[in-house]
């Protein structure tokens, strides 16, 4: 995938949308959707909390993806803050037959300070260790003058919970955000650390179903970085 480095996290076994089904009376469908890709997401560019529309590439892309869905219907699409994902959501809410999409800001990507707009090979030659980790892993690192991972999640699971706490029983929701922050998101409704935050950008499709329940305990508290094993 453009843009996206590899990662050597150990995974466990991940569960598809459908698999992780709660057959709740209160539960409802959402559609979590990878915003269309950027300029800067098809250089390889690290984007973080920068602005930036939509390209030609990532409309072409959305659009096939969307396509392969079929007949959409959704009750309520929510998108994150930056251009590309307004754009994103906005078509998402075409396609799907329903009102403008709403914006909640907490949903933003992950500011990452001094690294936005580095090329991600870029990142290892000028920051060295903390460079490679992020690369590898990024649970463990704060980009300089960037926000700490940890603190990222909490605040996208809190919003997510707030959002998805609106929406009625049985209602279809669209959710369109960043690779970050739907790598987070992705780490939560799977059960997952967020040691496996790029490969749940990486090796899952950028649109993908969920079943989610009424306070859902998945959204009860934020992904967490596993802690190290004890020594012997």
């Amino acid at each position: 995938m453009a843009g996206v480095p590899l990662g050597n996290c150990p995974r466990q076994p991940l569960a598809t949308g459908t698999q992780i089904s709660m057959a709740k009376a209160n539960s409802m469908r959402v559609l979590v959707v990878r915003s269309g890709r950027t300029e800067w997401d098809v250089l390889g560019r690290v984007q973080g909390s920068a602005d930036l529309p939509m390209s030609a590439e990532g409309l072409t892309g959305l659009n096939a993806s969307l396509a392969a869905l079929g007949g959409l219907t959704l009750d309520r699409v929510i998108s994150a803050p930056d251009e590309a994902s307004r754009q994103t959501a906005s078509r998402l809410a075409e396609v799907a037959r329903t009102r403008k999409a709403s914006v909640c800001k907490d949903l933003g990507e992950m500011g990452l300070g001094l690294w936005e707009g580095l090329r991600y090979e870029e990142l290892e030659e000028r920051y060295c260790r903390a460079g490679r980790l992020f690369l590898d892993d990024p649970s463990g690192v704060q980009a300089p003058e960037g926000e700490a991972v940890d603190e990222y999640a909490q605040r996208v699971i809190a919003a997510l919970a707030s959002q998805l706490g609106r929406a009625k029983a049985g209602s279809a929701v669209g959710l369109v955000v960043r690779p970050l922050a739907l790598g987070v998101i992705r780490c939560a409704l799977n059960s997952a650390s967020l040691c496996e935050l790029w490969s749940m950008v990486r090796e899952r499709p950028d649109v993908e179903w969920y079943d989610v329940q009424g306070r859902d305990p998945r959204l009860a508290a934020p992904p967490q970085r596993p802690k190290p094993a004890s020594a012997a």
